[in-house]
């Protein structure tokens, strides 16, 4: 079994040299017989045939060489034809014909008079060119600039003619010098007229026509130089061009931020009054309701209105600036937030209702007409106001996890002069309960109607010191409520005072 598999081997090894060998394709020898002796007979077969195929070559490129040899001398042959017949190829057989050579004498010598005839009156021609190239001399010196059109050729002038067109030019080209001078001359005084104009005293106007009034003598470098300052002046309003858009895009994105800030505006108005509604008389009372238009369906308004009033401040800023005053102050007071809204939107479109308390029934009141009421329900109004306002500017949107409703310390001094009465003092008692806010009132005023609305009252004493002379000090009663806290010394400081006008 192992001789068998190596002689398996052996035989796998040479049948895959052969394979190899003669490019054989996996399986084509499949059904066939290997033998020594008939590989020998291909062989020689083989042999046989290329040394054929080689003879075949050899043959072919003496061919060759030979067709290149022969291709070589017919070029030359036809060449030499070319050069002594002026053609290629022979004339048809029934193409050659006999010819009278006396007849054809007699046509030649009569071509040859009139060849004779015409050179006379070449030569009489060249003499009235060389006579008026004499007459012209003076005008040696013009150079052509553009081709010459003729409305005849001179060819078929005669010498009269010649002479008659000959006047013609000169007197046009006269004429051409005298208008030439006048252009010149109008010009040169146009020019003048232009620099002494005030609107072109700056030099990057005035420098240019100095330059062309220079070279107002010469016509072609006045159109060079003039066609150099248009192109200058092109390049400059290019680029003022794009300058302008470039401002016109900022005046836009200028125009849309004031348009995004007035929006906020507009929202922030309109959530002022979301806490500010009380129970009175077992009903539901929104206190205060601040009515705005709506932003979509004007939008497009208050974008034009934002855009002329950005408009208007340019146009006033540019004018300021050229007189060289300060802006600052114009700007200061057009772009303020009371004054965009006013502009874009409009403060009149703001409806403000506020609720009239009164003892027996309550109903809505304009803003204006808060101003009418009485001192009491005036100072209601107020309080409403200011208790919306307080919770608005408390509230954190962006605290997810805050009741959005901080509580607030108000303190105020003697609020009970005009605000003393039960259906007042109730409605505002609910409103600072609404808005989370612990009222600390000092007064001097008593009374069941002031006294039932607080749950803690003390009373407040100014007591002489008994060791500093002319120092006293404050001592505290608590004459209702729960067990009072201990009351540490604090220190109030009134940073900015907060005044409400109707």
């Amino acid at each position: 079994e192992q001789k068998a598999r190596r002689r398996f081997e052996a035989d796998l090894r040479e049948l895959g040299r052969l394979q190899k060998k003669y490019a054989v394709k996996d399986g084509a020898w499949q059904g066939y017989t290997y033998s020594a002796g008939e590989e020998e007979h291909i062989e020689g077969q083989l042999k046989a045939v290329r040394e054929g195929i080689e003879e075949k070559k050899r043959r072919w490129n003496e061919a060759n060489t030979q067709i290149a040899v022969q291709d070589s001398r017919m070029k030359t042959c036809l060449a030499r034809i070319r050069e002594i017949c002026g053609e290629e190829e022979p004339l048809a057989g029934e193409l050659i014909k006999n010819r009278d050579f006396d007849a054809e004498k007699s046509r030649l010598e009569y071509q040859g008079a009139r060849m004779r005839e015409r050179a006379d009156g070449l030569r009489e021609a060249g003499q009235g060119y060389e006579e008026n190239l004499t007459a012209l001399a003076e005008y040696g010196d013009l150079v052509q600039t553009e081709p010459v059109e003729w409305e005849e050729p001179p060819a078929e002038l005669n010498r009269g003619q010649l002479r008659r067109q000959k006047g013609e030019l000169v007197r046009d080209h006269k004429e051409i010098l005298e208008q030439i001078r006048d252009a010149r001359e109008g010009l040169t005084r146009l020019l003048n007229q232009t620099v002494r104009m005030e609107a072109f005293e700056e030099d990057y106007y005035k420098k240019p026509l100095e330059i062309l009034l220079e070279l107002s003598g010469d016509a072609s470098r006045v159109l060079r130089q003039l066609a150099t300052t248009i192109q200058s002046f092109d390049d400059l309003i290019e680029k003022l061009e794009v300058d302008i858009s470039v401002v016109e895009r900022e005046k836009d994105r200028i125009v849309e931020l004031l348009e995004e800030y007035v929006r906020d505006v507009h929202a922030n108005l309109g959530r002022i009054d979301d806490n500010s509604t009380i129970t009175v008389r077992e009903r539901p009372l929104k206190m205060l309701k601040i009515q705005i238009p709506a932003w979509e369906e004007n939008a497009s308004l208050y974008h034009i209105r934002l855009s002329d009033m950005v408009d208007e401040i340019t146009r006033r800023g540019i004018e300021m600036f050229e007189r060289n005053e300060n802006a600052q102050e114009y700007f200061g007071t057009r772009l303020t937030t009371k004054n965009l809204y006013d502009v874009a939107v409009g403060i009149g479109e703001v409806q403000i209702r506020l609720y009239k308390i009164e003892e027996q029934r309550e109903y809505p009141i304009t803003w204006a007409q808060v101003a009418r009421n009485s001192g009491g329900e005036g100072f209601l109004s107020a309080f409403v106001v200011l208790s919306s306002l307080l919770c608005y500017m408390r509230r954190d949107d962006t605290d997810f996890f805050a009741d959005k409703n901080e509580g607030k310390v108000l303190v105020m001094d003697n609020p009970f002069a005009q605000t003393n009465a039960a259906h007042l003092l109730k409605p505002l008692m609910d409103m600072a309960g609404k808005a989370n806010t612990q009222l600390i009132c000092l007064t001097g005023l008593g009374g069941e109607s002031i006294y039932n609305r607080f749950d803690n009252i003390y009373v407040l004493n100014l007591v002489a010191a008994s060791l500093r002379n002319g120092m006293q000090y404050v001592k505290t009663d608590h004459i209702k409520g729960s067990e009072p806290d201990t009351l540490e010394v604090s220190q109030i400081e009134v940073v900015e005072q907060m005044e409400l006008v109707f």
